[in-house]
């Protein structure tokens, strides 16, 4: 099937996207009827995004054939356990080592503390943050249990709440992680009395 042109739609309006001209105050279009372009019957291959194509959520068998290759591997081969897993699958989801590893140290772990957060763990992290800064890793290692990432979610959470309880909106984050510093080492304080 060819492309259309103006004749087999006289009466139509086709709406053309255009290019502001600042100088002149007028729009241009972009598309005229000779540089139109043409559809076609075969479909147009959607644009991969750069972070490539989304792979599927991990399976049970995965995760426990990750476990069991863990345990015989070590931590540091993830691309050859990468490999062990894609054997599983049957190319329906191709997993990489960093998708391995991530899984492992943020879900599989069985150090990785997924339970609630004490007071004494929210004034740890609030008084890592202010010392380190956004450094999850260094703060994550301090509080042992708890990932980079469930660090990061802790802050921003606590922030968050803290922005949302006051009023005013113009209280910097830094402000915010004084404040609850302060709180939470008066709710620790009173806790150990």
């Amino acid at each position: 099937m060819a492309g259309y042109s103006s004749q087999d739609f006289p009466n139509s309006v086709v709406w053309v996207p255009c290019i502001p001209d600042y100088t002149t105050g007028e729009l241009i279009p972009m598309y005229t009827i000779n540089n139109f372009p043409s559809y076609t019957a075969t479909p147009i291959k959607p644009l991969i995004s750069r972070g490539g194509i989304k792979n599927k959520d991990w399976t049970h068998i995965e995760d426990a054939k990750l476990v069991e290759l863990v345990e015989c591997l070590g931590t540091k081969q993830w691309a050859n356990i990468a490999k062990e897993i894609n054997k599983i699958n049957n190319n329906w989801s191709i997993r990489k080592g960093k998708h391995c590893r991530e899984r492992w140290h943020n879900h599989l772990d069985p150090k990785i503390n997924k339970g609630e957060w004490s007071y004494e763990e929210d004034l740890v992290l609030l008084s890592q943050h202010k010392i380190h800064g956004n450094k999850w890793s260094r703060i994550s290692k301090v509080l042992v249990g708890r990932t980079e990432n469930s660090v990061k979610n802790r802050l921003n959470s606590l922030i968050k709440n803290a922005k949302q309880s006051t009023s005013s909106s113009f209280i910097t984050n830094d402000a915010i992680v004084d404040i609850l510093i302060q709180q939470f080492s008066e709710l620790v304080g009173s806790r150990n009395l």
